[in-house]
């Protein structure tokens, strides 16, 4: 779905009414190039915000059809798997592109979002901070450079509500370090949750007599609504595909 950025702002639907929703929409406060027309949840917003509300999707696209201007040109997502495979369904009957940072899915709602890619533009990233996904690439090249043998340890701290352990940053995390050496045997993983933390992963590698250890603190919940808004707009001038995290850095 083209446009001219300059012209008008492009109009984004975030699917999700929680706490990222509202970083989200407070960190698009402040973009010229970008407006958040529409927030879609079952629950209403529990902050003040310009943009109208949706208990569900089939409600947005009701909306729209009277009133144009909420049409949204990109739809972010940051709400459960089952959320995300209804949006996947929507986005793919509309053409629009698809932004998810939803962790925990299954195959057959990762099959939608590919199903959707093929005609509209989708980046999925368990974890849309920048830091993180420098992490992420600092830990291939570790992972490339050392004994692939190493024993490696991911441990992820977070807040005391998250559900999934270990967390899709930790898998992604994994992932990355495994594809480099082909094997997974010898990563181990730790979750703790505790408190209010927002997020911290670290990935040791174990070597004889040394241990090398990779960090990212994440401090404020404001990184991953910067980096969501960050990756939409890379979104949006991109042909439909699928597309990672790591394509979205490669092109920045």
């Amino acid at each position: 779905m083209a446009r001219d950025a300059q012209r008008k702002p492009a109009r984004i639907a975030i699917h999700g009414t929680g706490r990222m929703a509202r970083s989200i929409d407070a960190a698009a406060a402040g973009a010229a190039d970008l407006t958040v027309i529409a927030l879609v949840g079952p629950q209403p917003p529990e902050w003040e915000t310009a943009a109208a509300w949706f208990k569900d999707l089939h409600e947005l696209t009701a909306a729209a059809i009277p009133q144009p201007g909420l049409e949204p040109d990109l739809l972010i997502d940051f709400t459960l798997p089952d959320g995300t495979l209804a949006a996947a369904r929507w986005c793919r009957e509309r053409a629009v592109p698809l932004l998810s940072g939803v962790t925990g899915l299954p195959a057959d709602t990762l099959e939608a979002l590919r199903e959707t890619a093929r005609g509209a533009p989708v980046l999925w990233s368990p974890n849309l901070s920048l830091g993180v996904n420098l992490l992420a690439d600092l830990a291939a090249r570790a992972a490339a450079v050392l004994d692939p043998g190493a024993p490696v340890l991911i441990e992820d701290i977070h807040h005391q509500w998250k559900k999934d352990a270990p967390s899709g940053t930790a898998l992604m995390l994994g992932e990355t370090i495994a594809a480099q050496r082909g094997a997974a045997s010898a990563i181990e993983y730790r979750s703790l949750r505790q408190g209010e933390v927002v997020g911290e992963h670290t990935v040791r590698f174990r070597l004889a007599g040394e241990e090398l250890d990779l960090v990212h603190r994440a401090q404020d919940r404001s990184i991953f609504a910067g980096g969501a808004l960050d990756a939409g707009r890379w979104l949006l001038r991109q042909p439909p595909g699928f597309y990672s995290a790591r394509d979205w850095l490669a092109g920045r």
